[in-house]
């Protein structure tokens, strides 16, 4: 059987034993693995593998409508007859019976949404239909399943649960949240946006605001990326793979700083302004740092040590200059600490009273100073009949 289209799905080693006619039997373990670990929990498990591989598997089709281009006839003609042929195979099959064991959804909402409707459609032309939505929105591999991933040495792995936080739970931010917010919709238009450096005092809320982003807009198709640094280098290998996705990405470098000898921050610099080739408009990077000059400087750097002082100066510097938008976050004075104490008491249905704040201010002492994160952490703590 000659697949046009999907022929990389094909050769699936489960899929392509049906085709041939083998015994569903001797693939029986493969497709109770599926089942286990990678269903979203369709009632035919049969059909949501072969929904599942077409879609996550990356072909001409996913390429073309990923790149938002429209699919023209030929190609839908050639997908068409491929559907046809695999749901040929499924009615010939028929159900195989098998419940998964109860577990809690792992992938993105929108993705297990979209699987789920592929499995309940028994028309070929309308599955197309779901399956051109699919790639359109949501893209194809692991980009579809998740909206955070980690970034590691031998490659990208998807977050399962990304931390919850909102801007809602975020307090007294209110202006930093707006520029945020701005720079970010314009990234989600497709509108040229800037990178952004966000830094200060430790638990005022930097890394906070990037995870509140992602879940602010996630259904909307932003994607977080998180870099440690060992892994900056690899950022414009990324900018050409993303650069082809109907996603937006945020590239997340958290709590960034260099010493002087760190080759990773001249990376950086390339990376962000630098190269020959244009920054993809669907990608920025955003960065949390407790500094605001990025690399570590000495009194010796100001003493005049190197013969152009003033260029070694300028060296250090203009790494955080890349940075189109630069917000800084500062610790609260006690009276703004105890405002954010108050403020989440009262959505535990608490009201602060004299002896409240003085137990809050005790906390901040002997826990880490008057900052957004301790006045989470006391309120988190804090037992009503204490």
């Amino acid at each position: 059987m000659n697949f046009k289209v999907f022929g990389k799905a094909a050769k699936d080693e489960v899929i392509e034993t049906l085709v041939s006619g083998g015994d569903i039997e001797a693939v029986s373990d493969k497709i109770i693995e599926f089942a286990e670990l990678v269903s979203v929990g369709c009632e035919d498990v049969l059909k949501e593998y072969v929904i599942t591989r077409i879609a996550d598997e990356e072909n001409v089709l996913s390429k073309v409508i990923g790149s938002g281009l429209e699919a023209g006839e030929s190609l839908k003609k050639a997908a068409l007859s491929d559907l046809e042929e695999f749901i040929k195979l499924l009615n010939r099959l028929g159900t195989y019976n098998y419940i998964k064991s109860q577990g809690t959804d792992k992938y993105f909402s929108l993705y297990t949404q979209s699987i789920k409707a592929m499995c309940a459609e028994k028309d070929s032309e309308k599955l197309l239909e779901l399956l051109c939505r699919h790639f359109r929105q949501i893209g194809t591999g692991i980009f579809a399943k998740y909206t955070a991933f980690l970034q590691e040495a031998d490659g990208i792995s998807g977050i399962e649960s990304p931390d919850p936080t909102t801007f809602d739970t975020l307090i007294g931010l209110e202006h930093i949240k707006e520029v945020l917010i701005d720079n970010t919709e314009a990234l989600m238009r497709g509108e040229r946006a800037n990178n952004v450096l966000l830094f200060g005092d430790r638990g005022t809320g930097k890394s906070s605001c990037v995870k509140a982003l992602l879940n602010m807009y996630c259904e909307r198709g932003l994607k977080v990326i998180e870099l440690p640094k060992n892994c900056i280098g690899k950022i414009p290998e990324l900018f050409k793979k993303l650069a082809k996705m109907p996603h937006k990405f945020i590239l997340y470098l958290d709590d960034l700083s260099f010493e002087k000898h760190e080759p990773e921050y001249r990376s950086l610099k390339v990376a962000m302004d630098g190269q020959l080739g244009a920054t993809p408009q669907n990608v920025l990077i955003y960065a949390t740092s407790n500094r605001r000059h990025l690399i570590k400087e000495n009194w010796k750097d100001r003493e005049g040590g190197d013969v152009h002082a003033s260029d070694n100066m300028q060296e250090m510097l203009s790494l955080s200059e890349r940075f189109g938008i630069r917000l800084v976050f500062s610790a609260p004075n006690q009276k703004e600490y105890l405002d954010i104490v108050a403020k989440l008491l009262k959505r535990k249905g608490i009201k602060i009273t004299p002896q409240i704040e003085q137990k809050a201010i005790i906390w901040q002492m002997n826990y880490g100073g008057r900052t957004p994160r301790c006045a989470a952490q006391f309120v988190a703590a804090y037992n009503e009949r204490n």
